[in-house]
C-alpha cells in the first residue's frame, strides 16, 4: 500500500495508540458504564485491526476483459469508464485530513 491510504491507516493507528484507555476507565463508577466502555473499547480495537490489515491492501486490478466476454463489450466499456472516472484519491484525502484533525486532539 502507498500513497494517500497508507496516511490514513497510519494516522488511525497512532491515534489509537494515543488513547488512554486506562485512565478513562478510572473515571468509571458504575459496573454497566465499566461494561459498555468495554465494549467501545472491543470495537474500537475490531475497527483498528480491520484498518491495519483488510484496508492496508491495494485492491486488486479490475479483470475488464473477462467482463467483455459475460456481459459485452458495450456494457463493460460504460461501467469502466464511469469507473475511473471517480475520484478515490479525493475521498482518501478527505478522510486524511480529518484524522490528523483527530490526531491532533489529546484525550485525558
Amino acid at each position: 500500500m502507498s500513497g494517500p491510504a497508507k496516511r490514513v491507516v497510519d494516522v488511525a493507528f497512532k491515534a489509537g495508540k494515543n488513547i488512554d484507555w486506562e485512565g478513562m476507565a478510572k473515571l468509571l463508577v458504575s459496573d454497566e458504564a465499566r461494561s459498555e466502555f468495554s465494549g467501545l473499547r472491543r470495537a474500537f480495537d475490531e475497527v483498528n485491526s480491520q484498518l491495519q490489515t483488510k484496508f492496508s491492501q491495494e485492491p486488486e486490478p479490475i479483470d475488464w476483459e473477462y467482463y467483455r466476454k459475460g456481459i459485452g463489450p458495450r456494457l463493460v466499456d460504460m461501467y469502466k469508464e464511469a469507473y475511473e472516472s471517480m475520484f478515490f484519491n479525493s475521498m482518501v484525502n478527505a478522510f486524511y485530513v480529518y484524522f490528523r484533525f483527530l490526531d491532533g486532539i489529546s484525550i485525558g
